[in-house]
C-alpha cells in the first residue's frame, strides 16, 4: 500500500487523487494583466465583464497554494506519490464525485499542490489548486454539489484495486464564493482498510481548491475546521491577488 494512504486525498488515494505533483507551470492561464478580473468593477454587471472568465494565472495559483510556512509549528512536508488515477464510478450520478478524485480534473489547468503531515500524530492536510476557462469552475462545483445530494455511494477499480466510496456532507468553514464540506469514506476491499478524508472544496472566480484532511483516528476530525480554514483563506487571498 502506498505511504500516501496517510496523507489526505492524495494520501487517501491509493484512493483519491490529490496526487500531489509539481506545479504544471500555468498551462493555459492568461497573463497577469487580467488577474483578479473575476470581480467586476463598480457599476459593471457580470454579463458585461468577459474578463471574469479568465483562468487564474500561474502566479495566482502559486500564491493560492498552502505552504509549510502557513502552518503552525510542528508540521513537515508530506510525501507525494504521483500517479495518473482516473476513478470511474459504477453509477452515473456519482461520476462527478469520482472525477473530483482524479489526479487531473477534466477541462482544468492544474496548479501547485502541497502535502503536509503533523509530526506528533501524522494528521495530514493537503491542498490542490486548479483553474478553468469560462464557466468551468462554476459548472464543476455545481456538478459536485449535485452528486453529493444524489450519490449514495459507488464502487470503483483503481489500478486493479477494488474500492467502495461513500460521501456525507459535514459542517465546515464557509469560504470563497461557494464551498462544499464533506467526508469521504473509502473502503479498500483487497487490504480490508477504510480511509476517511474530510474535504473542503472552494471556488473563487475561475479557480477551485480541493483541501483534504486525514486524521489518524476518529478523534482527530475535530481539527478539520481550523486546518481547512487556513488552506481556504490562503486560496481565496491568492486567487484574488
Amino acid at each position: 500500500m502506498r505511504t500516501r494512504i496517510r496523507h489526505g486525498l492524495a494520501a487517501a488515494l491509493a484512493v483519491s487523487a490529490l496526487s500531489l505533483t509539481a506545479a504544471c507551470g500555468g498551462g493555459d492561464a492568461k497573463d497577469d494583466t487580467k488577474k483578479g478580473a473575476d470581480k467586476p468593477a463598480a457599476g459593471q454587471t457580470t454579463s458585461a465583464a468577459p474578463a471574469a472568465a479568465t483562468p487564474l494565472t500561474a502566479a495566482q495559483m502559486q500564491a493560492a497554494t498552502l505552504t509549510l510556512k502557513d502552518l503552525p509549528a510542528g508540521w513537515k512536508n508530506g510525501s507525494a506519490d504521483p500517479d495518473q488515477i482516473q476513478p470511474k464510478a459504477d453509477k452515473a450520478e456519482c461520476q462527478p464525485l469520482a472525477g473530483f478524485m482524479a489526479d487531473t480534473i477534466a477541462g482544468a489547468t492544474m496548479g501547485p499542490s502541497g502535502s503536509f503531515e503533523r509530526v506528533s500524530d501524522t494528521t495530514g492536510i493537503d491542498s490542490q489548486v486548479f483553474t478553468f476557462p469560462a464557466a468551468g469552475a462554476t459548472d464543476f462545483v455545481k456538478a459536485l454539489g449535485t452528486s453529493l445530494d444524489t450519490c449514495k455511494g459507488f464502487a470503483a477499480d483503481l489500478q486493479g484495486m477494488k474500492m467502495t466510496v461513500t460521501a456525507e456532507k459535514i459542517t465546515g468553514p464557509k469560504a470563497g464564493e461557494e464551498s462544499h464540506a464533506f467526508r469521504l469514506k473509502m473502503k479498500l476491499a483487497d487490504v480490508a482498510m477504510t480511509v476517511e478524508s474530510n474535504m473542503l472544496v472552494v471556488r473563487q472566480g475561475t479557480g477551485v481548491a480541493r483541501i483534504s484532511h486525514v486524521p489518524p483516528n476518529a478523534s482527530g476530525h475535530k481539527d478539520f475546521d481550523t486546518l481547512a480554514k487556513l488552506a481556504a483563506d490562503k486560496f481565496v487571498k491568492g486567487a484574488q491577488s
